[in-house]
């Protein structure tokens, strides 16, 4: 006990030291804070963060894990940032959805969180100021691209502020204490399409009922003696859920991207990609010559998809990422270039690469 007590006082000096140190991290955030206010910068900059986040990765000697770490960090950030300002963000909801987990891993717990009922509501919260920025789902690996976010997105003023990938693991969250008393499960029809083949061959028989989010599930499930919702880890402690069974999704590596989405543009970080939307006229040839631009300036498209144009029968839009900012001037030239073939185009923001 001697010993115990002797290192005891030890952490405690370390907790003394931190503490002075974290207030006087904070200051000198608020001193920044007071310069952006002047330059209109936005308090909320990413690359800055994965800047910090990176060098940490690199300082740490252990036994913590690089993962914990940048828990902690994320963490000091939102703190840090509460000083500055109170940031309001807009996300799927009820609490646990995967979308309100990503916008914690983003923003931390001392942003204030409006869960709404609808990727519409998140969108519309953003673009009336209600909310700073949004955090919403745009393609997922196993089941692809989320339709409704991109088609918000064409008819929306806001932009592409960040990115973030997400690990997804989906679990059986009941009350029932058993799977074999599971005959309802709740699901929204995102995470049922991830476990289709799971949820055929471990409950064949139950009957499905969709739900607005896995959340939304949840609450369902936990009022259901004999129901079960697809949910995450965190969602049944929220709700008070047992997990009967865990990482039910019917392939490994199962991610979801989000986007943080501002009336704001993020500034530049040098490493950067940007999202622009896009239609052209139907001829032999259109596509493959649009492209041809980005080719010859070496600029690496990360992401091409059609997607049916809304209103106009069987005319489609192209979704496009790729690698670099709206202001390089290979960028510009390539865009000058390939705006005179479009019949309609938008640009959805550039933003912080994630996996820079």
């Amino acid at each position: 006990m001697k010993d115990i007590s002797g290192i005891r006082k030890e952490i405690d000096a370390i907790d003394e030291k931190l503490v002075g140190l974290l207030n006087k991290r904070a200051s000198l955030a608020q001193k920044i804070a007071a310069i952006k206010k002047k330059s209109g910068s936005p308090v909320f900059i990413p690359a800055r963060e994965n800047e910090i986040l990176k060098r940490v990765g690199q300082l740490n000697g252990g036994p913590l894990s690089p993962e914990a770490l940048r828990g902690v960090f994320r963490e000091i950030f939102s703190a840090t940032r509460s000083v500055e300002k109170e940031i309001k963000v807009a996300c799927l909801g009820p609490a646990g959805t995967f979308s309100h987990l990503a916008a914690i891993r983003l923003f931390g717990s001392s942003s204030s969180y409006s869960l709404e009922p609808g990727i519409d509501s998140v969108f519309k919260n953003v673009e009336k100021s209600t909310c700073d920025f949004g955090v919403v789902p745009i393609e997922n690996t196993i089941e692809g691209a989320i339709g409704q976010t991109m088609e918000l997105l064409i008819e929306s003023q806001v932009n592409i502020f960040g990115e973030l990938y997400l690990d997804v693991h989906h679990n059986l969250l009941s009350p029932a204490g058993d799977m074999r008393a599971v005959k309802t499960l709740y699901t929204h029809y995102m995470p049922l399409a991830q476990c289709r083949k799971w949820v055929a061959m471990n409950l064949p028989k139950v009957k499905v009922i969709e739900t607005a989010s896995s959340s939304e599930a949840a609450v369902k499930a936990k009022k259901d003696k004999n129901g079960a919702a697809i949910g995450s880890v965190e969602a049944a402690a929220i709700y008070g859920l047992d997990v009967l069974a865990e990482k039910l999704e019917d392939m490994p590596g199962n991610q979801t991207r989000f986007f943080v989405i501002s009336l704001d543009k993020a500034p530049r970080s040098g490493t950067d990609k940007t999202s622009i939307v896009f239609s052209i006229k139907d001829s032999v040839g259109a596509l493959n010559k649009i492209l041809k631009p980005f080719a010859a300036k070496k600029i690496n498209l990360s992401k091409i998809q059609s997607r049916p144009r809304k209103l106009a029968g069987w005319e489609y839009v192209f979704f496009i990422d790729f690698d670099g900012h709206m202001d390089d001037a290979d960028v510009k030239w390539t865009l000058s270039k390939m705006k005179g073939q479009t019949t309609f185009f938008k640009s959805l923001g550039s933003y912080p690469n994630a996996k820079a």
